[in-house]
């Protein structure tokens, strides 16, 4: 036996002593607030969380990209520690996971939309598996004193952080509270939310940590457990086929119930590795020249030697060529699963699937009879491994046994975006996570974008007490936000809804002097008149002028409006003057006069949409601006009060067909971001995005991309930006409505989201002909 193997070994070997309590079962020493555990003796172990990754939906490249990187990352595993790697599908406790996403009552007129959408997530929840994947990797190593142990681990923390990262993944240290968790869940199962642990007042009362964790009872017979009411049992994989696909684990896991798969590893040192498969190549020589000394004395000298005297030379060889030539180690290897039920009918059942899986692999499970104690303590992630049934292993044999799948989203406090398309999860996704809140939300005419962004409304306005602003240039929000009771502003020409374009709350824009940027925005509205552009006469004047009312009115003056803004054009000396103030005529008594009075309607409600359909298409920038600016108004005053804004822009990329109002969205879109404002764009035509310089910035720095059916130009570009594979690319070509791919952070995962469409909600969020009628 290798001396590395033999050492393993011996440090797995202890007194064998008959468990008087449930608490002796649980084999943990010592346990450190930093999650370190003393496991035995002089043996510490502790446990690292890593995400997935979208293994499952990469291209054929990334895949192999990614499998080599995991191929380091196992190569870099230190030869004096034991490694476990481990999947933990334990299901969400419902009622807990029901309280968190569940909206609240009010009893404010609008408990009936509350009703229905609380249906509609209790219904998705219910025929969703609801069931949470998380991945552990556990390192035990074998030091005299905890300091000791507490440095290596630092080291190695390090390391495998900076590994993980390189895969897409984000890997963190797990405390003593999140450790034990993780074995309150798995021996309470159905018991989550009554886990609780103080060290220090456990310290005070002298009580064990274990009391905290342990199951009510367990009894261990020949091939099953039970535990506090519920059935388990061990398995691990007793034979391995020579050739195992890289899906096998995603498999085994992809069952409906609470298990743990762990897989062992003890990596060899390569000078011993390659001494020993040297060793057993001379011994097969050895008995191929024996085998043929025999046949030449029995005068057989043509003979051939054996297949499988010949096979085994060949196998050594290339084992041996793996060692020296290939970069690859000796690893050896075991793999336990366990998983549980409510009886034992059902056990039996599970295991069958279990074994049926891994059959299909050509590989064989077996139960661990007899033995079912020590096997549950090797595959928890704790730090130990009882069973001696090691396979030997290279780095590709060990790669293979890939542990991700798929990223899942579901975070706490999230908002229901929809479910994942492969693991059918509900997605629940809490911007605050993110490094900045910025969204967008494309899509052809049809794909469901105003939908996807009415539902977010609705969730905001029923759940939250955040304000809400919407710019709707096609009349589509109207009717949703005078049901959930916001204030409806129509702008157009002769309507009796105006909006002071020059309205100036305190602390407006990003400047120490806020009449820079007030300056800069009426500059993109004149602008819009003059299609030539403005010279450096005309700007002159303009910025004069704007400081001349602002100036008037601090003194007492007449609020600054378009109106008084031409009188103080018409007051200059220059001819240029002149004619800037006759291109404004339009604004102050021509048909686009919406903006150049005071304002006079409710732009307090906590819900505002602009509807600015009756524009005209030739005047709708130029309405996009004024209603961005009033916005920026709006969400500096909630900002200095505490208050949260949501912002909704439809038809985004009307914005950026000119310079000066490209820029000053641009501009704005930082302060909306600074200013605790969650801005989401919505636009049909990303190339008019991507050929703009600022728009193709800022969708790629924003966060949160919900990317619905998309135009095949529309879908190779953002694929660059994005750096979207053809696999994923497959969920947002020929997509139904309401399907496609969320960019979450570094996460980007295919989700799809139906409605039920018997609601009075559906009514109200439908734009689809017909639909009102159901």
């Amino acid at each position: 036996m290798l001396k590395t193997l033999r050492n393993a070994n011996a440090l797995e070997k202890e007194k064998f002593k008959i468990p008087r309590r449930v608490q002796e079962v649980i084999p943990i020493k010592v346990i450190y607030p930093d999650g370190i555990f003393l496991v035995r003796k002089n043996v510490y172990s502790k446990t690292f969380k890593f995400t997935d990754i979208n293994y499952a939906v990469a291209s054929r490249e990334d895949k192999e990209a990614l499998f080599l990187e995991y191929s380091e990352l196992l190569n870099s595993l230190d030869s004096g520690a034991t490694t476990k790697l481990t999947i933990n599908n334990h299901r969400l406790n419902k009622a807990a996971f029901e309280k968190s996403i569940l909206i609240p009552l009010k009893e404010d007129g609008l408990d009936l939309y509350r009703k229905e959408y609380n249906q509609m997530l209790l219904d998705k929840a219910t025929t969703t598996n609801s069931m949470l994947q998380e991945k552990y990797v556990t390192i035990s190593i074998s030091r005299k004193k905890y300091k000791e142990a507490r440095t290596y681990f630092t080291r190695v923390g390090t390391e495998l952080m900076a590994h993980f990262s390189r895969l897409g993944s984000r890997c963190t240290e797990m405390d003593m509270e999140e450790r034990l968790r993780v074995l309150h869940d798995f021996y309470r199962t159905g018991e989550e939310d009554a886990f609780y642990f103080d060290l220090k007042k456990t310290l005070q009362k002298g009580h064990d940590f274990r009391d905290y964790i342990c199951p009510d009872a367990m009894s261990f017979h020949s091939d099953y457990f039970t535990m506090g009411g519920r059935f388990g049992r061990v398995l691990y994989l007793k034979e391995y086929a020579s050739f195992i696909k890289d899906s096998m684990i995603n498999e085994l896991t992809d069952l409906d119930r609470n298990l743990m798969l762990s897989i062992d590893i003890i990596p060899m040192p390569t000078d011993e590795a390659v001494r020993e498969v040297e060793n057993r190549l001379l011994g097969v020589e050895t008995n191929i020249t024996n085998w043929q000394r025999k046949q030449n004395e029995n005068n057989n000298f043509s003979a051939v030697v054996p297949y499988d005297m010949e096979q085994q030379r060949k196998e050594a060889k290339e084992f041996l060529d793996d060692l020296t030539t290939r970069d690859q180690r000796m690893m050896f290897g075991i793999l336990t699963l366990v998983h549980t039920a409510e009886t034992r009918e059902a056990l039996d059942a599970d295991t069958e699937a279990l074994l049926t899986t891994a059959r299909k692999h050509l590989c064989q499970f077996a139960i661990a009879r007899f033995q079912q104690l020590d096997a549950l303590n090797t595959v928890l992630p704790i730090g130990h491994r009882r069973l001696d049934a090691v396979r030997t292993l290279t780095t590709e044999s060990m790669a293979v046994l890939m542990p991700f799948r798929v990223q899942e989203i579901m975070d706490p406090r999230g908002i229901y975006y929809g479910e994942n398309a492969i693991s059918h999860n509900l997605i629940m996704c809490n911007k605050e996570n993110l490094l900045n809140q910025s969204a967008f939300l494309l899509g052809v005419p049809g794909s469901g974008k105003s939908f996807s962004a009415k539902e977010l409304i609705v969730f905001l306005a029923l759940a939250t007490d955040d304000d809400i602003l919407v710019c709707d240039p096609e009349n589509e929000y109207v009717s949703l936000v005078e049901a959930l009771g916001g204030e409806a502003i129509r702008i157009a020409a002769g309507s009796e809804d105006h909006i002071n374009a020059l309205d100036m709350v305190e602390g407006y824009g990003e400047n120490n002097d806020p009449i820079i940027d007030k300056s800069e925005f009426v500059l993109s509205l004149f602008e819009q008149l003059d299609k030539d552009g403005l010279g450096p006469k005309e700007k002159s004047i303009i910025d004069r002028c704007v400081a001349y009312v602002y100036s008037d009115y601090q003194r007492g003056g007449e609020l600054p409006t378009l109106c008084v803004l031409r009188e103080k054009l018409k007051e200059q000396p220059e001819p240029e003057a002149q004619e800037l103030a006759l291109e404004l005529e339009l604004f102050t008594d021509g048909s686009l006069n919406a903006f150049s009075y005071e304002t006079n309607v409710d732009t307090q409600n906590r819900i505002v949409v602009y509807d600015i359909m009756d524009l005209g298409r030739q005047l709708k920038t130029m309405g996009l601006l004024v209603i961005t600016d009033a916005m920026l108004n709006r969400v500096t005053e909630n900002w200095r009060r505490g208050k949260r804004t949501h912002i909704f822009i439809d038809e985004f990329h009307v914005l950026f067909e000119n310079e000066y109002s490209a820029a000053f969205f641009n501009s704005a879109w930082r302060r909306f971001r600074k200013r605790n404002a969650f801005p989401t764009a919505i636009t049909q035509n990303v190339e008019y995005l991507l050929d703009s310089v600022s728009a193709s910035t800022m969708l790629s720095n924003s966060e949160f991309i919900v990317m619905l059916n998309q135009a095949p130009s529309d879908r190779q570009k953002l694929g660059n930006l994005l750096n979207i594979s053809q696999e994923q690319m497959s969920y947002i070509t020929n997509a139904d409505a309401g399907c496609g791919l969320i960019k979450y952070g570094s996460a980007l995962v295919p989700f799809v989201n139906r409605f039920p469409q018997k609601t009075k909600l559906y009514k109200l969020m439908t734009t689809k002909p017909g639909d009102e009628k159901l």
